[in-house]
């Protein structure tokens, strides 16, 4: 039995309270949002420079002008896939700009392309939001004018990054429900999404940062003995000299970076031992810590990944092969809104695990300084711009936590969840959406939608586009 009940099931003491938490969640959101903007007016944050070399004003700016790019990389992605099987271009008269994205990102192998190079990207932003917004105590304790919070809810809500962990979930989730609902409509906004998502999104693939993801993909088909020749050859990645030059490229780059990171690690030179409450941290506990994260971020995506898989295929013949799979995949597909209240859930885990890997796996300090010990003879840039930025960081978690469990889980959906660790993580992620801590995101969602003026998909029926079927 889930957390999540079927709409018919609730009793109407769990209906207003959702309700109610629409209205406290949305005043605890608007608080963490001035929360941490006050934290970098103040430079109380902790950006991968230091001194002089920035504005606090500008901090702003690049702060919220990532979590834009969060937001439309997290909401284009549901469009992209959902609209694979759709023939936008019958609907291109309505949706003129939605069809002509359409036309870019879903020729031959982009769409595979785009999501590899998004993944990168989305998880590199969320790295430097992390520093940028994240927070380091000034003095015993934050404060906001006359109001001094106390060292445990400073340490908490501030230099532990709870408050921007809220502002994070709300750029990714708010687009990600919109996107679902009108898939169409969001792809259709003239905010140049062409240009802002799909083109640096095929650009970063393009790079060979995360090309063993293909690599992965090719051996885990021929382990299971599946006939990649019965695929659309038109969607195939092109596999010429120089596709294999940058999967060696990329195994290369998670091999040094790996070597980097566990340095920095174990050397305390990382964000994993500093500040409050961890600056105690011995250099194997900070390993066995980011070790632990990387796992939560690994099976966070892959039973995202497994449940998709399964969305609309009969699953009973497992029932008796794997049935810690079954239950998992029946506590979301028999019950309503479970669904919703998963995603939503997962994204939470999301979050949390990318704020804290970006503290684990990028290195203190600023302007290629590091904090303490030996920099192995390392240029400063490459100190800063690689290192204390979190660039290297990004490119390990991407590889090892993020795409190759999504590649495994895509391959085998029922054996990567069949195990009681991922079905009780399944409840965790449906407690803490029933908590209604970030249900702030649907009434932002409904709000985003009417100012935007989206309208329904004309493929789907009326209730399903109604934009009322999340969150209630």
């Amino acid at each position: 039995m889930g957390f999540g009940v079927e709409e018919s099931e609730e009793n109407s003491i769990m209906v207003m309270y959702r309700k109610a938490s629409y209205v406290w969640s949305t005043l605890l959101l608007i608080f963490a949002f001035i929360v941490v903007l006050h934290g970098i007016a103040v430079e109380w944050n902790n950006p991968p420079w230091v001194g002089q070399s920035s504005h606090p004003v500008l901090e702003i700016i690049v702060f919220i002008f990532m979590l834009c790019w969060i937001g439309l990389l997290e909401g284009a992605q549901i469009s992209i896939v959902g609209l694979q099987a759709v023939d936008t271009e019958s609907f291109s008269d309505e949706f003129p700009t939605a069809a002509a994205n359409c036309a870019v990102v879903h020729k031959g192998a982009n769409v595979e392309r785009f999501l590899v190079g998004r993944q990168f990207l989305l998880l590199f932003n969320g790295f430097l939001c992390s520093r940028l917004g994240g927070g380091r105590l000034h003095g015993d304790d934050y404060s906001i004018g006359e109001w001094n919070w106390s060292l445990e809810a400073s340490q908490f809500f501030w230099a532990n990054s709870f408050m921007l962990l809220l502002v994070i979930l709300a750029a990714q989730l708010v687009t990600q429900i919109c996107a679902c609902e009108y898939q169409l409509g969001f792809f259709n906004l003239p905010i140049g999404l062409k240009y802002s998502v799909i083109y640096p999104c095929l650009f970063v693939e393009s790079l060979g940062f995360t090309h063993s993801t293909y690599l992965l993909k090719d051996a885990l088909a021929y382990v299971a003995g599946i006939d990649t020749s019965q695929a659309d050859p038109e969607k195939e990645i092109e596999k010429n000299w120089f596709h294999w030059l940058r999967c060696g490229w990329s195994v290369g780059l998670v091999i040094f970076g790996g070597i980097f990171l566990f340095k920095g690690l174990v050397m305390a030179q990382t964000g994993a031992t500093q500040g409050a409450g961890w600056e105690n941290l011995p250099g194997w506990a900070a390993v066995v810590l980011a070790i632990f994260f990387l796992f939560i971020m690994a099976c966070a995506e892959g039973i995202q990944v497994s449940i998709l898989a399964m969305n609309e295929k009969n699953y009973d013949e497992y029932r008796d092969k794997a049935p810690k799979a079954v239950r998992i995949l029946d506590c979301i597909y028999t019950k309503q809104r479970n669904m919703s209240a998963f995603m939503v859930g997962r994204q939470f885990f999301v979050a949390l695990m990318m704020i804290m890997l970006g503290k684990c796996l990028s290195y203190a300090g600023g302007e290629g300084h590091l904090v303490d010990g030996d920099d192995w003879g390392m240029p400063m840039w490459f100190n800063e711009w690689l290192l204390q930025t979190g660039f290297i960081g990004a490119i390990f978690v991407v590889n090892v936590a993020q795409l190759a469990t999504q590649v495994t889980a895509s391959i085998f959906p029922i054996s990567f969840i069949n195990n009681h660790f991922l079905f009780f993580l399944q409840q965790a992620m449906l407690l803490v959406e029933a908590s209604g801590v970030i249900n702030a995101v649907w009434p932002l969602m409904w709000g985003f939608a009417a100012i935007t003026g989206m309208k329904p998909d004309p493929f789907k029926d009326t209730k399903q586009a109604s934009g009322h079927t999340w969150g209630v």
